[in-house]
């Protein structure tokens, strides 16, 4: 939910149960038997909790665990960018000591290694951590995942065992769990279709 329509719409949301549009018939359907509010579910209070992501991830030992993972997955794959970038000083090191008394022949596959080899370590950083089906990214989709989803599982059953309407995550503004029955999908789009 780091869309911001999305969160002008949870601001929106909480803006209003705030200022007591939805509980009190202020809003544009005026009364306070529901009809007509501009939120589906404006004819009572809702029931609202929040989550602190932070403290989960923190305290949670799975997170820690994966998270220890990637770290260590990540060392590895610093060290190996590092010996690349090494191996490029060392060429370039080694061009700059014999380039007068290289042929041409031998100083031309000198620096066309060390083009190779700079491209090779540009590559190897692209493909590790800055394309968007990078190393880091699978790996860290492929061991939090798992987690996320039993983190997510458990929001929902702890949210509909106290009744919750609503529960947000503060760290992320976003919001975790909402009743099915406030989902009104179907009817925008069955709207659109009109």
């Amino acid at each position: 939910m780091g869309n911001p329509v999305l969160k002008s719409l949870a601001f929106l949301f909480l803006f209003s149960m705030l200022s007591g549009c939805a509980s009190t018939g202020r809003g544009t359907g005026g009364g306070s038997g529901g009809g007509g509010g501009i939120l589906p579910w404006s004819s009572g209070g809702l029931k609202m909790g929040y989550i602190r992501s932070d403290e989960i991830s923190r305290k949670y030992a799975d997170y820690r665990d994966a998270d220890n993972t990637l770290r260590n997955d990540n060392r590895k794959w610093l060290e190996e960018a590092e010996n690349m970038e090494k191996e490029i000083t060392r060429k370039e090191e080694e061009l700059e000591e014999l380039k007068l008394i290289l042929s041409s022949e031998r100083r031309k596959q000198l620096e066309d290694e060390l083009v190779d080899a700079r491209r090779a370590l540009q590559k190897f950083r692209h493909e590790t951590w800055y394309d968007e089906n990078s190393l880091y990214i699978k790996r860290r989709l492929e061991l939090m995942e798992p987690i996320d989803a039993r983190v997510n599982d458990a929001i929902w059953k702890v949210a509909q065992a106290e009744g919750f309407d609503v529960v947000f995550d503060t760290m992320a503004g976003n919001i975790v769990y909402v009743k099915p029955e406030f989902d009104i999908t179907d009817k925008v789009l069955e709207q659109l279709q009109e």
